[in-house]
């Protein structure tokens, strides 16, 4: 559980035994003090108990119970063990014990017979009693007493007349039942074991790092998967009694954003994510929870202005889970959690505002043009619901991003009328500033064209002054020109006069 490793143990337990400790005794005897020389801080208190650690709940538990290991013909095979090597040592068990022996003395031959090759074991049945061979070779049967019944693979899963055995691999588990009914896992090894008086029985072998795209569980609120559960069941029954299928085993793989849930009596035990296990009937599935922040889009139930105009609210919650121990105990999702102190937070703040205020900020909820109605009763719908939803929140371990509202429409038959009546008062707004727009258009039009009158007329006067200018000098050229001329001859008559005097 990446984000509460460093103040809390990988697995953590809430219930009303669990006594009040520091985090560094609830790790357990290794963990030790923030380097700071700061304590640890105490397990969190709640209604229920302490958030505290745990050891020996009857959760992940892959190792063979020490009662399974005290049973004389059990023999366990660790992960880098032989599956031959733990026959033979079953076989000395069993011979020490006075039964009789596992392994065959048959002798090999090279021609004929049955073959056993490397890697593999043949199987012989005497007397209602198993036998195995277990070295390569050809095996001649000439013993009316011994039945040849085939070979398997010395990995094999192999329930033969009493004796069984089986291994597996790492990312495997097998789920076994002990002749005493009791329900252990092994992983990652083997064993092989004789049932002199009830037998051992394999019952499924899980592959733990991918149980099946059956076995996901889908979050109600957002449709992604939060984790995968697999049950393991046996048929439980006999000759006396109706047969059943019980569940004997739960395997749970948790993704790194989520955690696992388990309840055990009153307590309620958190486990990180990774592969899990459960054997134990006293320890039941409660359910898996994402630490991942989410985001859901919703609509609200109607809520009522002051005038009882009921209202419907499109709001976008972002949110996280921070203790999912809190949530467990009261809801399966987070976003459950979240509806009712929502719906109650968007009914106090409605019920303040009046239609009026209420369709103002409805025209502007997508608009960027301030205005000093809208934008104060959108900061007090986001102040004083986060206020609210945050605290109710947290008391189930809740963190509150964000609360926003997306889109908000009248509801039911008063709500439509006032709708419809709002559209008409709208459209008639709407048809007035059109016609206004209109007229004044007009009005700038006529004026347009009387100002190109009035620059057309002082065109006209310019060039008629232009041309008025030009003839006076015109004519008055042609005056001084005859005046010239005239002066002329009347010297020039002057002079011929006096010559001819």
């Amino acid at each position: 559980m990446p984000a509460r490793a460093a103040s809390l143990p990988p697995k953590t337990v809430l219930g009303p035994d669990a006594p009040p400790q520091s985090a560094a005794a609830a790790a357990g005897p290794g963990a030790s003090a923030p380097s700071d020389g700061h304590p640890l801080p105490r397990g969190i208190k709640t209604d229920r108990g302490y958030l505290v650690g745990t050891d020996g709940d009857g959760t992940d538990d892959w190792s063979v119970p020490e009662s399974v290991r005290q049973h004389p013909y059990f023999v366990e095979v660790e992960p880098s063990g032989s599956m031959v090597r733990a026959l033979r040592d079953l076989d000395r068990k069993l011979v020490a014990a006075k039964q009789h022996h596992l392994i065959s003395h048959k002798s090999t031959y090279t021609l004929f017979g049955e073959a056993v090759e490397p890697g593999e074991v043949g199987l012989f049945s005497y007397a209602g009693r198993p036998v195995i061979a277990t070295k390569p070779g050809r095996y001649y049967n000439f013993s009316p007493t011994h039945e040849w019944c085939g070979k398997r693979s010395v990995t094999a899963i192999v329930d033969f007349m009493g004796l069984t055995y089986g291994q597996v691999g790492q990312g495997e588990c097998m789920v076994i039942q002990s002749p005493t009914n009791q329900i252990f896992c092994v992983r990652n090894g083997g064993f092989a074991a004789f049932g002199a008086e009830g037998r051992f029985h394999i019952i499924e072998v899980v592959d733990t790092l991918d149980l099946g795209a059956s076995c996901a569980v889908i979050e109600s609120s957002t449709k992604q998967i939060i984790g995968w559960k697999k049950e393991v069941r046996a048929r439980v029954g006999g000759e006396n009694s109706v047969a059943v299928n019980a569940t004997v085993a739960t395997f749970f793989n948790v993704p790194v954003s989520s955690v696992l849930i388990l309840q055990q009596g009153e307590r309620l035990i958190e486990l990180p994510a990774g592969q899990h296990v459960i054997t134990n009937p006293k320890t039941t599935f409660r359910g898996f929870f994402s630490l991942a922040e989410r985001q859901t889009t919703f609509a609200t139930k109607p809520a009522y202005t002051l005038e009882g105009v009921p209202v419907v609210l499109h709001v976008n919650l972002r949110y996280r889970l921070a203790e999912a121990l809190l949530l467990a105990p009261h809801y399966n999702d987070a976003f459950a959690a979240l509806v009712n102190p929502a719906q109650s937070a968007v009914n106090a703040v409605v019920s303040r505002l009046s239609y009026q205020q209420f369709m103002r900020a409805k025209k502007a909820v997508a608009s960027d043009v301030p205005d000093h109605d809208v934008v104060p009763w959108l900061d007090t719908f986001k102040q004083e619901c986060m206020r609210e939803l945050a605290q109710q929140a947290a008391q189930y371990g809740i963190v509150v991003e964000s609360f926003e509202v997306l889109d908000r429409q009248l509801d039911g038959s008063l709500g439509r009328d006032l709708e419809k009546a709002a559209e008409l008062v709208l459209q008639n707004q709407m048809r007035a500033t059109q016609i206004d727009l209109e007229n004044h258009i007009k009005i700038e039009t006529e004026r347009g064209k009387l100002r190109v009158v009035e620059v057309e007329t002082s065109q006209r006067k310019a060039l008629a002054d232009a041309e008025f200018y030009t003839r006076s000098k015109a004519a008055d050229a042609k005056y001084y020109e005859q005046v010239q001329v005239a002066k002329a001859q009347t010297e020039s008559s002057a002079m011929t006069a006096a010559q001819d005097a």
